[in-house]
């Protein structure tokens, strides 16, 4: 039989953690691949460790997902097929964001989010259900969290995980929304399998974590400002959006005042002052 899906995974290790490997076998229920691209060595970004995973796969249906993960849902590997029928749809995630503004934000700040998926952090189970903006078993977003994704290979031919511009493991998952957009494609979530994510917001406290994440953010929003805001899958009126957009502009500057050297200066030289008020 051809093989459906190449599972293409960036592995700190030579091969990938055994209870996501038996998690796939017993739950995909259709011909697949695990393509591994061994980081042990830091040689890759994940840009680039995806990028050589395309090279390396064999299924007409590529996954890139995190190795953190676990599937649950029974036979998910012909529901995700089903969904790829419709030649409208370019990526499919578990979340998503229906909005991005023209200032640099993460897509998980966006007042609207839809997801389907189990958050284990540190033990702690909780499920995210947020499925108000879902039409059937899809809600069409703008952006993707990278965690697991599907995209049909021949949209390679066109597209491509780009590490001329980015580096490290962040906003691939964003940028890449943005290409299949370009080509005039959908991306969209659904609610047709349910992923189990070990993941802690202790990352976020990581300075060098953010620092890279935030190089990143800037390097997005410069390659793709003339396409934002973009806004997909909600009916909101278009002064709610444009209001909305201007908070996210008008943050984004206040934030990044705060960072300037001058900002940082000023409040050097007011120390005295402060201690004297005091």
């Amino acid at each position: 039989m051809a093989v459906v899906f190449s599972i293409i995974v960036c592995s700190r290790k030579n091969d990938i953690p055994e209870p996501l490997k038996i998690s796939i076998a017993e739950t995909i229920g259709v011909e697949y691949e695990v393509v591994v691209i061994d980081n042990s060595h830091n040689d890759y970004s994940l840009f680039s460790a995806y990028n050589e995973g395309v090279r390396h796969a064999k299924g007409e249906i590529l996954c890139f997902c995190h190795e953190d993960i676990l599937f649950h849902t029974p036979s998910w590997g012909g529901s995700v097929q089903d969904l790829f029928s419709d030649a409208s749809i370019g990526v499919v995630g578990v979340i998503g964001s229906h909005f991005l503004p023209c200032a640099p934000m993460y897509w998980w700040s966006s007042p609207f989010i839809s997801q389907y998926s189990l958050n284990n952090d540190k033990g702690v189970v909780q499920r995210n259900d947020h499925r108000e903006f879902f039409q059937g078993h899809l809600a069409d977003v703008v952006t993707i969290d990278g965690m697991c994704f599907f995209i049909p290979r021949k949209l390679f031919e066109a597209i491509r995980f780009d590490d001329r511009t980015f580096r490290g493991f962040h906003l691939y998952d964003m940028d890449i929304c943005m290409q299949v957009q370009a080509l005039g494609k959908r991306v969209c979530v659904t609610d047709v399998l349910e992923i189990e994510h070990f993941w802690s917001e202790d990352s976020l406290k990581d300075e060098q974590y953010m620092a890279v994440l935030d190089h990143n953010l800037e390097l997005f929003y410069h390659k793709w400002e003339k396409n934002l805001p973009m806004v997909r899958g909600i009916d909101e009126p278009e002064i709610v959006i444009h209001r909305l957009n201007n908070l996210c502009i008008q943050a984004y500057d206040a934030t990044r005042v705060r960072k300037s050297r001058a900002y940082r200066l000023g409040r050097w030289l007011l120390k005295p002052w402060k201690a004297f008020k005091k």
